[in-house]
């Protein structure tokens, strides 16, 4: 693979042989920082060095990176309710007009598909002009598995490529661990109800903090579970539940071609990574976003609702996430974060309703969301669903009141409808009662 030339920032909070998190999460334990990979989720716990009879004392960090920066698999994970992805937004300007643009390209491995013995590969794409208010996106379903190499990953020199096709169109992202520096390109020429055609190749270095939890257990519970006795979430299956990281901070620059134009970019991405055995319908109605308020602070939500009416919300599942001006980093749950929206906006394409605005109450204060504009939404091919990844802004003061804050917002209103997924039956009701192990 290429190496790309370019150093780590001064001051990156970087350890390029150890997990790579914040000093503020340290919450996780001194022992995050080691290099040893971490105990599997079905393992109770870490074998004990040879010779002890009395403690383990193996470091078990619940991440293990630059080694988690890869897909995972192998039998784990090789279950209908897995849901992976690596993701990238970003808030920049077209350099050659000043034009203040939006981006996220999304890569999913979903499932498993018995057809193809692989997991499914939708693939997300969306493109803000926020100036001229154009928006556009994509929904492509590459075909089979991704595919790629990689170096030592105990090496400083680790990196990997991932790529995967669909005829013509193609798509490929890759990792370079000694400059912490990503590549996303790819391009694709369908034209119809779900897809507008794109091309990109940018690539972005990651800043301090570098990759950090995000939530303040390392752990994100995802959804609940209606059908059954409640929050059946099983981290010995990883049932409902995610490891999830994210990187904050990053400079992007390269190019992207939408709408019959080119963009030259420069901006500033947020990365994150989850994945786990947790796709069910109950964790499909969510508003998750990120802001970056104009003294330097930058906080991130994600809040589950019962319906896609977007009122009925369960308080119990939020978690919310600072990170300070000097990169230090503060976790917050539950009532910490409350976002009441008013009256949903309507899509007149899809009928869909979205919160586009409403009072947003924090640990930091209380401010008032709107949109940077409204038609930002994604039509999906899943029947019946569709979803925003779009820019909206926080207030101080009320809705009218000053702009404090800009950053990006999924919205997330996903019908799913087994016998119509690509991904096989779900297997779940397994998941959440498999603790044979630790249980007789």
């Amino acid at each position: 693979m290429t190496t790309p030339s370019k150093k780590p920032a001064a001051g990156l909070v970087l350890n390029r042989r150890a997990a790579l998190l914040s000093g503020a999460a340290a919450t996780l334990g001194a022992s995050a920082l080691s290099r040893a990979t971490p105990a599997l989720a079905q393992d109770a716990s870490a074998p004990a060095t040879p010779g002890s009879t009395a403690f383990s004392v193996e470091p078990q960090p619940i991440y293990s990176l630059p080694h988690d920066h890869r897909f995972h698999g192998g039998d784990f994970y090789k279950k209908n309710d897995f849901s992976e992805w690596q993701y990238f937004t970003a808030l920049g300007t077209d350099t050659e007009t000043g034009e203040k643009i939006s981006m996220f390209v999304c890569p999913f491995r979903i499932g498993w598909r018995g057809d193809t013995q692989s997991k499914a590969t939708p693939f997300n794409f969306a493109f803000s002009n926020l100036d001229t208010q154009e928006f556009y996106s994509a929904n492509t379903l590459w075909d089979g598995d991704y595919t790629g190499e990689a170096t030592d990953p105990d090496s400083d020199d680790f990196g990997f490529t991932y790529r995967i096709a669909l005829g013509e169109n193609a798509f490929e992202f890759s990792y370079d661990h000694a400059t912490e520096t990503w590549r996303y390109a790819g391009h694709c020429d369908i034209d119809d109800e779900f897809n507008s055609p794109y091309a990109f190749d940018v690539t972005f270095t990651v800043k301090a903090p570098g990759y950090i939890p995000a939530a303040y257990h390392g752990l994100e519970n995802i959804g609940w579970d209606d059908a059954g006795p409640g929050y059946r979430h099983n981290p010995q299956t990883m049932a409902g539940l995610t490891r999830y990281i994210q990187a904050p901070r990053a400079d992007l620059t390269g190019t992207v071609t939408v709408g019959g134009r080119t963009y030259t970019v420069e901006a500033e991405a947020w990365y994150e990574h989850q994945w786990g055995n947790f796709r069910y319908v109950q964790q499909s109605f969510y508003f998750w976003g990120y802001m970056r308020m104009d003294d330097g602070t930058a906080f991130t939500w994600r809040q589950y609702y019962k319906d896609a009416d977007w009122g009925d919300f369960d308080s119990g599942m939020t978690r919310f996430q600072v990170i300070h001006p000097d990169n230090t980093v503060e976790y917050g749950f539950g009532p910490s974060f409350r976002y009441t929206a008013d009256e949903p906006w309507t899509s007149p394409k899809t009928g869909q309703k979205y919160p586009w605005r409403g009072t947003m109450e924090t640990p930091l204060g209380t401010f008032y969301f709107t949109p940077a504009f409204e038609e930002q939404e994604t039509p999906s091919n899943i029947p019946g669903s569709a979803f925003i990844e779009g820019v909206g802004h926080i207030h101080a003061d009320g809705p009218d009141g000053p702009v404090v804050g800009t950053g990006f917002v999924e919205m997330v209103a996903i019908h799913l409808i087994e016998d119509q997924m690509p991904f096989g039956d779900l297997d779940h009701d397994k998941l959440y009662m498999d603790f044979t192990k630790v249980n007789r």
